[in-house]
């Protein structure tokens, strides 16, 4: 996806807040269609990452993912998932020579990863107000 024009993220931003609780789609013969809300679900997640110029991830195959695909849902090299792997940080077996990681698994890790450095964040904060570095 090439970087949107600010225009075109306030179309998505538009775009994002007009999709309501059941959001449809209008074909050009006139035929509405009312999207299954995972489906809903996606396309909002599409449309904020547009809005904020990031680069969304769509994966086909939600049970098992290569390395590649586990360095893009991390936003880390494939080489850094393979050195992950290989100190326990991640589980993944082994089908023929290619490591496969279990979508879960590596959400969970991200979910975790995301909590960690929030609660690191907050810990700084508090220690920096202690310090009276805020005033």
């Amino acid at each position: 996806m090439a970087t949107l024009t600010t225009e075109e993220r306030d179309r998505a931003r538009e775009m994002l807040r007009s999709l309501g609780d059941r959001p449809t789609i209008t074909a050009e013969d006139g035929t509405v269609l009312d999207l299954p809300q995972p489906i809903a679900e996606a396309l909002a997640e599409i449309l904020e990452a547009a809005a904020n110029g990031e680069r969304a991830l769509v994966l086909r195959s939600p049970e098992d993912l290569t390395t590649e695909q586990a360095a893009a849902v991390l936003g880390v090299s494939r080489p850094t998932i393979v050195r992950m792997i290989e100190a326990g940080k991640l589980p993944a077996r082994m089908v023929g020579t290619h490591r496969r990681l279990t979508l879960s698994d590596v959400l969970a890790h991200r979910e975790g990863s995301a909590r960690r450095r929030g609660e690191a964040l907050d810990d700084m904060a508090r220690q920096a107000e202690e310090l009276g570095l805020y005033e």
